[in-house]
């Protein structure tokens, strides 16, 4: 396979996780702003619960295709073999500085440096361990928590992808049991038998994250160093529908307030036509 060949399966995967990530925070602002602006959701009731189901069934679609196992897809498993047969695309290493010293050439490979996140220090016990030691003998705030950082070649980041990959070979099935009875078809069986996949095959919010992020992880990386561009993994401005429906708030203040001022003009009007004073008072 070529490089412009994996840019491009990595690319679209990427954009996979990108649209599935923005619809999982989109889905995360209704559940507080659900609870912050329960009136103001209220003006358009079936509106938002549709955008909520439609949202919800594009997030896990988006991801059944990302983890999708059938014959013949382009998914983070397949693009992980890619990589792997071709490991000759990719540097070794992050980049080689060369230093002249004497009329002498010196190279020193640099290694790719990586923050280890939590379901990741696993694969690192030994190093882990003494780092955290060694925060705690300099008194660093919160030592057992603190990142610790590797020095990766290529082959080992690869390498801890897959392992990582690997992990979620449980979620992984849980997701394609429902793409396959509950979303992408009309299952015969659940339907008669009343089966709720969520219980037997649950996917909760964490694990919805955790794919993502993964998502994101992997193809940001192949992307990153087969084209030293790093992609965004969301929209800057996610949150922007907290500021929509502030603008309702004020419009349903602006609508009370409307509403007490025409009815005290219609008071003040039934007062004066029934021979008030000045005062409104009757006379």
């Amino acid at each position: 396979m070529d490089k412009e060949t994996l840019i491009r399966i990595a690319e679209e995967l990427h954009q996979g996780a990108f649209d599935a990530k923005a619809y999982y925070l989109i889905m995360q602002q209704y559940r507080k702003n659900q609870h912050n602006y329960a009136e103001e959701m209220k003006v358009s009731p079936a509106f938002y619960h549709t955008v909520y189901d439609a949202l919800m069934k594009a997030c896990f679609m988006e991801i059944a295709k990302l983890y999708d196992s059938s014959n013949g897809v382009v998914s983070i498993g397949t693009l992980l073999a890619k990589c792997e047969e071709n490991q000759d695309l990719f540097p070794k290493y992050r980049e080689t500085l060369t230093v002249d010293h004497d009329g002498t050439t010196f190279s020193y490979p640099v290694p790719y440096q990586h923050q280890l996140k939590p379901q990741e220090e696993c694969f690192f016990k030994n190093r882990v361990e003494a780092d955290r030691k060694l925060f705690a003998a300099f008194d660093i705030p919160d030592a057992d928590n603190v990142p610790v950082r590797v020095d990766l070649t290529f082959p080992e980041f690869l390498d801890l992808y897959q392992k990582r990959f690997n992990g979620l070979s449980k979620k992984r099935d849980n997701i394609r049991m429902q793409r396959n009875k509950l979303y992408a078809h009309n299952d015969e069986q659940r339907i008669l038998s009343n089966e709720n996949l969520t219980d037997r095959h649950p996917i909760l919010y964490p694990d919805i994250q955790e794919m993502i992020d993964f998502a994101l992880d992997c193809t940001g990386l192949i992307l990153g160093v087969l084209t030293d561009v790093n992609r965004a993994t969301q929209y800057s401005n996610i949150d922007d529908w907290e500021g929509t429906l502030m603008l309702a708030r004020l419009g349903l203040k602006y609508q009370e307030y409307d509403f007490q001022q025409s009815e005290k003009a219609f008071e003040a009007e039934m007062q004066r036509q029934l021979g008030g004073n000045d005062n409104g008072e009757l006379q």
